[in-house]
């Protein structure tokens, strides 16, 4: 476990709704940086759509409200004068199911990078190489970057998509049950690669499975019911949770 208190996200008295129905109820807890924080909780919870606010990608719902702040190194992400384009390149977000564009391994990992002006030329292909390395793909493909990235498999699609966003050079990367559609030797490589990413980024991740964030997650927050039963140290919360509901539900006995 580290050591470092720094916060990277600040989120205080939280509540969303979906028109008139309340999602959220009044969330208030902090995000350390250069940890790996996980949210568990049954279906329905409210763990992706609190995963969502912290990039605005709730925005694109119509019909959608937020109450309260969120803060990244201090600053209001839904204060109007926020560049949302430029916030969602500092916190990117890995889908639940893998989603490469149909293109060539290279563009998927260059498009970002060439569309922001980040680099061109040789720079790009060094870059590329980079980050596919950096997912383990470059070997596996005999660095090949023209192959279609519909022709991997999905484990291989969801590291080229995790490439593909830190191209751009997040700082937070958000993950939404990126392992729930692998098989399990995929799903190893996955949590491998992102113990050896929180060297170097903030990761914030939902899962269903418990074992899971139990192996990865320096911090844990247990959702239920829209609301943040508890949130503490992952070790701490598995073995010795402050809550009953919290008890119950890594005990089986509900959810």
């Amino acid at each position: 476990m580290k050591t470092d208190t720094h916060s990277k996200v600040e989120v205080t008295h939280l509540s969303f709704y979906y028109g008139d129905k309340q999602a959220l109820f009044d969330i208030s807890l902090d995000i350390r940086e250069k940890e790996i924080t996980a949210f568990i909780g049954p279906s329905g919870c409210g763990k992706s759509t609190f995963l969502r606010c912290l990039n605005r990608m709730n925005d694109e719902i119509p019909g959608t409200r937020l109450t309260g702040l969120v803060r990244i190194d201090g600053q209001d992400i839904y204060d109007i004068a926020m560049d949302v384009v430029d916030l969602r390149t500092r916190v990117g977000l890995v889908f639940q199911k893998p989603n490469p564009f149909p293109q060539s391994v290279y563009n998927n990992v260059a498009m970002g990078p060439r569309a922001l002006g980040m680099a061109s030329g040789s720079d790009l292909d060094d870059l590329v190489e980079t980050y596919l390395r950096r997912v383990d793909l470059w070997d596996e493909i005999d660095g090949d970057t023209s192959q279609p990235a519909m022709g991997f498999g999905l484990g291989q699609q969801q590291r080229l998509c995790i490439a593909r966003t830190l191209a751009v050079a997040p700082e937070i990367i958000l993950m939404d049950e990126p392992c729930s559609a692998l098989d399990p030797i995929a799903t190893l490589r996955v949590e491998d690669l992102m113990r050896e990413l929180r060297k170097e980024y903030t990761i914030v991740i939902v899962t269903h499975n418990m074992q899971q964030a139990g192996r990865v997650s320096d911090r844990t927050a247990f959702f239920w019911l829209g609301e943040v039963v508890e949130y503490a140290p992952t070790t701490r919360l598995f073995t010795n949770p402050d809550n009953e509901r919290t008890e119950a539900y890594i005990s089986g006995r509900v959810g």
